[in-house]
């Protein structure tokens, strides 16, 4: 992951396009300070897959809560727990 000053990103704009487009990600900094970044389209970001994760494993957590002294649920109950909007 590459870093780059504004004034630089303002400069090599098109150079930088060229390296996202080839799967590079680019910090943009301000005051040596992290202002943005610049991905490549459709590329998953780290966070969003951690935050997803979490999500999933508090889902498993609630659910096994619930089932906790019963009979576990089925996949096609959980399914239709969430389709149901129960989850």
């Amino acid at each position: 992951m590459a870093t780059v000053t504004a004034f630089d990103a303002k400069t090599r704009f098109g150079e930088l396009l060229d390296r996202v487009a080839s799967g590079e990600e680019v910090i943009i900094t301000r005051h040596d300070k992290p202002v943005a970044r610049i991905v490549p389209e459709g590329a998953p970001r780290l966070e969003d897959v951690r935050r997803a994760v979490e999500g999933l494993r508090e889902l498993q957590h609630r659910i096994l809560a619930r089932t906790k002294g019963r009979a576990r649920l089925s996949d096609r109950e959980v399914h239709s727990a969430i389709e149901e909007g129960r989850l």
